[in-house]
């Protein structure tokens, strides 16, 4: 798959950025999970979630995509040259069509509602294997693609070290 968007250097570099940035905050009291389930191993509820998040992010990411290349022909008109209207569109978003404010929504849901399903279920699984590995096993490198250009999780962390 050649990335739409990026070099695919840059794309697996934001993959493993991403998967391996909720772990700088494991000494500020944030709940780690160092091995995920494979998305056939999860519980039923984390494959029912998961479906969901799937279904709500692919959505949202069709519309992402339409805002972005509008942004990037409204600019192409603006500066004369397709390539300095994409030169202008990454400055001013550099996490790219992600940058859409209701991408990033639905990523902050899907997290929130997997961490809180976690602590039911026997086998927790990371959020952000959930959010993206997940993604990769499935070789939707379309979509993983446009998730690596975001610079980190849109979350946080309480007093009591649960996400937020």
């Amino acid at each position: 798959m050649k990335p739409k968007y990026m070099t695919e250097e840059g794309m697996n570099e934001g993959i493993a950025r991403l998967l391996v940035a909720p772990r700088d905050l494991a000494l500020s009291g944030a709940v780690v999970i160092h091995a995920s389930p494979a998305r056939s191993e999860a519980s039923a509820a984390h494959r029912a979630l998961y479906a969901r998040y799937r279904k709500e992010l692919k959505k949202v990411l069709d519309e992402a995509e339409q805002w972005w290349a509008y942004r990037t022909e409204s600019l192409k008109e603006e500066v004369g040259s397709a390539k300095e209207a994409r030169i202008a569109n990454w400055a001013e978003f550099p996490a790219g069509p992600v940058s859409d404010p209701n991408t990033v929504a639905v990523i902050r849901k899907y997290w929130l509602a997997c961490a809180a399903l976690n602590a039911g279920e026997a086998a927790p699984v990371a959020p952000e294997s959930f959010l993206l590995q997940w993604v990769v096993d499935e070789g939707d490198m379309a979509t993983a693609e446009l998730l690596s250009a975001m610079p980190y999780w849109p979350v946080g962390l309480d007093g009591a070290g649960r996400w937020t």
